[in-house]
Formats: structure tokens, sequence, C-alpha cells
């Protein structure tokens, strides 16, 4: 069986309780999101979703992750131009934005 790679953020993992699986094999994580919540805050929202990890001696890994649409995953698999758009978001969050007026005269042009 093939595994994904996965990238370990960090290693201080603390310990916030135990659980038991219930009668349907399933183990409650309120605790969890509780402190996922701390750390994320309004982050934590309907669009996350975990991607489950275990090691070989059983231990389970649960990483929050959210989706990307298909029509932008080209910018997260190209380095350079992703690296641009943070920067260039960085720019306008600190007001470095420089005002090239409009471009409406270009509205009606044809792009190929």
């Amino acid at each position: 069986m093939k595994r994904k790679a996965s990238i370990l953020l960090n290693e201080s993992f603390r310990r916030i309780g135990d659980v038991a699986p219930d009668e349907r094999k399933r183990v409650p994580l309120t605790k969890a999101l509780e402190s996922l919540r701390e750390i994320l805050g309004n982050r934590l929202d309907a669009s996350v979703r975990f991607g489950v990890y275990v090691n070989d001696a059983g231990q389970v890994l649960l990483s929050p992750e959210v989706s990307v649409p298909m029509h932008e995953l080209w910018l997260y698999r190209n380095p350079d131009a992703l690296k641009m758009v943070v920067n260039g978001l960085e720019e306008a969050g600190e007001s470095k934005l420089i005002d090239l007026g409009s471009f409406e005269k270009y509205a009606d042009d044809d792009i190929d």
C-alpha cells in the first residue's frame, strides 16, 4: 500500500486527555477540537477536513487541511508564483500599493 508523504511541522505534542472508542468504533474528538480552536481560532470552520496519518508504532496524527479548487492548484504547484502572490498580499496589507489608474479602456479587448 502506497502512503502519502507528510510533513511533521512540529514535534511538540501535548496530552489533552484520553478517550475510548464507542460501540460503533468511533472516537470522540471534542477535547482535540477545543484545543485546536484555541490555536486556529475562527479558521476552524466547516471547510476544514483532517488528514489522518498512522506511523509504524500505531500513533495517529490528525492534520487540519482544506481543499483547494482544481483551477487554483497550479499556484500551489508553482513555488515562484506562490511566493509572488504572498509577497503581493503582504505589500497590500502594508499599503505598499501603486495606483496604475483605470484599465477600463481594455475591457472590450479580445483575449487570445
